[in-house]
């Protein structure tokens, strides 16, 4: 999912940088016009979808404990996503009377019947923003009230994701460290469907109110913008990556640095099981010679 995010941020990205020639977009014909309208739209959409498949992840695994439910439905996120997103965003092409570039405001000017073109573009466009927000809010508070138990368990917890039922130790207490980890991922999985809520809130905002402030049409434009660098730097929450990270932190700190116990075993199981025996990186050789 966050790979098929990342491609909808790319979409997005793409349309945008040609959005900022004025002279490009004045001379395109309208079928142009249409064809960036419906990109960035279905864009949008498919990433609202796929956060939405992402919460619907989370509340199989983390609220309702249906693992194999989940597991399931995982694999067709992504087709069904992309699918209905620009499935249901293609009458951007067709919908309208005509579809016109403005320079001065350097935005797309739909000509219809106001009332018509503000009903086609909700039903075809922020609506689904709209739900999606709604649902992904809502999710994320969820989840963070119920991972949040979590920190405070001793001996039985529903299962959620990124191992956490690895964690707890024999007495069915946790130390230090795990209790970071369990903070890093509840962080992390929260973190996830709470950025449509960030970037698009103030976009459906500002096309609800029939003349928006200055600020508030500044905000709808910049925070779109910034979905590919939020979901980046929630993805590199990984807890997977904290060895890794606090690694090279103390390379450029000049100090040494010794990997925690459950930053350890997590690394770990992303590496071939070669690389996870005597001799691997996480393990020095019983003889100084084999260094050489």
């Amino acid at each position: 999912i966050s790979t098929a995010i990342a491609v909808c941020d790319i979409i997005y990205s793409v349309c945008q940088m040609f959005i900022f020639n004025n002279t490009y977009m004045s001379n395109l014909t309208e079928i142009h016009l249409r064809a960036f309208l419906w990109l960035m739209a279905g864009s949008t959409v498919t990433f609202i979808f796929l956060s939405v498949c992402m919460g619907i992840q989370l509340v199989l695994m983390v609220l309702a404990n249906q693992r194999l439910m989940a597991e399931r439905v995982q694999p067709w996120y992504e087709v069904v996503s992309f699918l209905t997103g620009f499935l249901i965003t293609h009458p951007y092409m067709y919908l309208f009377k005509s579809v016109r570039w403005v320079p001065t405001a350097q935005m797309f000017y739909l000509e219809d019947d106001i009332s018509v073109s503000k009903r086609n573009v909700w039903l075809i466009h922020w609506t689904w923003v709209f739900v999606g927000i709604v649902f992904l809010f809502c999710v994320a508070i969820a989840v963070y009230l119920q991972m949040a138990r979590v920190w405070r368990a001793k001996a039985e917890f529903q299962r959620p994701p990124e191992h956490l039922d690895k964690l707890r130790s024999r007495d069915g207490r946790y130390t230090d460290a795990e209790r970071r980890h369990i903070r890093s991922v509840t962080t992390r999985v929260t973190l996830y469907p709470m950025i449509p809520v960030i970037t698009q809130t103030m976009v459906v905002t500002c096309n609800l109110l029939p003349r928006p402030p200055f600020w508030l049409f500044v905000m709808a434009n910049i925070m779109p913008t910034l979905q590919g660098t939020f979901n980046f730097l929630v993805y590199i929450m990984n807890p997977a990556l904290d060895v890794f990270r606090k690694a090279l932190v103390d390379l450029f700190l000049c100090r040494s640095y010794v990997p925690d116990k459950i930053e350890l075993s997590d690394s770990m199981q992303h590496l071939p099981s070669t690389l996870r025996g005597p001799g691997s990186l996480y393990s020095l050789p019983k003889d100084d010679h084999v260094l050489a």
